[in-house]
């Protein structure tokens, strides 16, 4: 009976091994995003999101809008801008730092937040750098909270805010690991 037992218990663990890795795995969608000249931005999305793309009318830029495809609201928009120049190189990680320095200092007396602490975030390409902060006085409809940053991806810089409510810090969490799977291709 002992033996039986034992048995059926490894037999359960690995069952829900198995369970468990076709959850996770179902959890985000490997999605390729067409850059016009520029190859594509490659993403693991949550499942759950949606996509709007908009191409600017002048081939400068693409912007990607992930909202959520039922539930409350949020907003996640990425911004790839390539260089303009051929070879141009990438800002260093210390000009990107202070990039976001300048953007946390731009909207401090908007933000809850008396010190806007920018924090440094590792990508598959890149390092980039974010903060958040809090809107004290959101008008209706607004959102209450806004993360910024900006991840280098191969040639491509990658502006992204996230915008969210009470209750959706999971919703960061998810566009931060989102970002650090990107990967340029120059294929389409």
């Amino acid at each position: 009976m002992k033996k039986l037992h034992c048995c059926l218990g490894a037999v359960l663990v690995a069952l829900c091994c198995v369970v468990w890795t076709q959850v996770f795995a179902a959890d985000t969608d490997s999605r390729r995003y067409t850059l016009p000249d520029h190859g594509s931005l490659q993403l693991k999305v949550p499942a759950f999101w949606k996509e709007q793309i908009e191409q600017d009318p002048n081939r400068l830029f693409s912007t990607i809008v992930f909202t959520a495809k039922s539930g409350a609201p949020f907003g996640v928009v990425l911004m790839p801008i390539w260089p303009t120049e051929k070879g141009a190189p990438n800002p260093d990680r210390e000009a990107l730092q202070r990039l976001m320095q300048r953007a946390a200092g731009g909207i401090e007396s908007q933000a809850m937040e008396k010190t806007i602490e920018v924090l440094e975030f590792e990508g598959a390409a890149g390092v980039g750098y974010y903060f958040s902060v809090t809107d004290h006085a959101p008008k209706p409809g607004e959102y209450k909270y806004m993360t910024q940053g900006i991840l280098p991806v191969g040639v491509l810089m990658l502006p992204f805010t996230v915008y969210t409510n009470d209750g959706q810090q999971d919703i960061v969490t998810e566009a931060l690991t989102m970002l650090k799977s990107a990967i340029h291709s120059n294929e389409k």
